[in-house]
């Protein structure tokens, strides 16, 4: 069995001199006044993204890239990357997979991994990459929606030497969790997501039955419906012609990334996303410096073509609804599908939890994990 190979990202010059001509040649679009962002990035948002990507500094972002021990492994004739950290004793190590979604990466965790650390738990956690994304690479000929990433998950965890694992997600982390949860059911000690991939559409009966609060959740997810899922609609039609226009201009990439940070992250005391701009950059920088953004987005339409199951998950389930995620779901339409041992209703934080609320994320899975058997 082909062993691990340490990995450590190194920004390019040539990268670094192309990308601050580029940026420097860049030429800004007629926008309207428009101070609720209802048509897309704040032209006040951009520039200040766009001053703090001309003034980004590599060296610091190479740092934080490479902050936990990272690898990567053949698996499928294709390149998966993965952050792995061992804590405790190795006969005592709970191994947990983190799984992150888009336009996120990796990197989403690494606050989380240093509070998972501190934690003292003994664990073997795996962040990886997910295929098309960042340092992982996919085969662009074929499909792969979130069944097929599951498996590669699992063949990931087994080359690990792991036959059971933990599995937590968000975004398309959860949608690939919640696969994993009824095609490898016997491979997962538990099930975490902080994303329940469903939606309560017009004329459902539980729109008259549901409380007051999971009626303002359902509300919270009829706007991301009508008024922001623009961006699959695109994505899962017509990925190869949007790539070539954000692969090629990185202000494109930076609004097109940057929008969906600030509009699905939560918000803090003053009513500020706690989705910060070093986090919107170090996302953007990635995506970049790996002209991933054409196989990340791949993913919309692979799932397009390949619909998810509905059936029910059985391993022991764990569900933290954040109060700014995009899609929320009452547990009366979510308990049919999902075997669920732990709900929370965390007071604070967005659809990118564990990048935005580390301490909160990592106090709820430590929590989910003390139920499971």
């Amino acid at each position: 069995m082909t062993a691990p190979a340490p990995f450590r990202f190194a920004a390019e010059a040539a990268m670094i001199e192309d990308l601050k001509a580029r940026l420097a040649n860049s030429r800004a679009a007629p926008v309207a006044v428009d101070p609720d962002g209802g048509m897309g990035i704040a032209p006040v948002d951009l520039a200040r993204l766009k001053a703090g990507f001309e003034a980004f500094d590599w060296a610091a972002f190479e740092a934080r890239a490479n902050r936990h021990p990272a690898f990567t492994l053949p698996i499928r004739g294709q390149t998966t990357h993965f952050v792995r950290v061992t804590t405790g004793a190795a006969a005592d190590r709970l191994p947990l997979l983190l799984l992150h979604g888009w336009p996120g990466s990796y990197l989403e965790f690494g606050d989380a991994i240093d509070l998972l650390i501190a934690s003292g738990k003994p664990l073997d956690i795996v962040c990886p990459s997910l295929p098309g994304y960042g340092f992982s690479t996919r085969d662009l000929e074929s499909d792969l929606p979130p069944r097929g990433i599951g498996d590669v998950m699992v063949d990931l965890m087994a080359a690990l030497g792991h036959d059971r694992f933990v599995v937590q997600g968000g975004d398309w982390g959860s949608v690939i969790a919640s696969e994993m949860g009824r095609f490898h059911a016997d491979r997962l000690i538990g099930v975490h997501v902080n994303m329940v991939p469903m939606m309560v559409m017009p004329g459902d009966p539980i729109r008259e039955t549901a409380t007051e609060t999971e009626k303002a959740w359902i509300a919270r997810s009829d706007r991301m419906r009508m008024d922001g899922s623009g961006y699959q609609a695109i994505q899962g039609t017509r990925p190869q012609t949007l790539a070539v226009g954000l692969a090629d201009s990185p202000l494109g990439l930076l609004a097109w990334i940057g929008e969906k940070f600030i509009a699905w992250s939560g918000r803090d005391a003053a009513g500020k996303p706690l989705a910060r701009d070093q986090h919107i950059l170090d996302g953007v920088a990635l995506y970049w410096a790996t002209n991933c953004i054409g196989s990340s987005v791949r993913l919309y339409r692979d799932m397009f073509r390949n619909p998810s199951s509905q059936a029910p998950i059985t391993p022991p389930c764990g569900i933290a609804n954040y109060p700014y995620e995009i899609m929320k779901s009452p547990r009366s339409i979510v308990e049919p599908r999902y075997n669920i041992v732990h709900w929370a209703e965390p007071e604070m934080g967005g659809h990118f939890a564990a990048m935005e609320v580390p301490d909160l994320f990592v106090a709820d899975l430590l929590a989910f994990l003390e139920k499971l058997p």
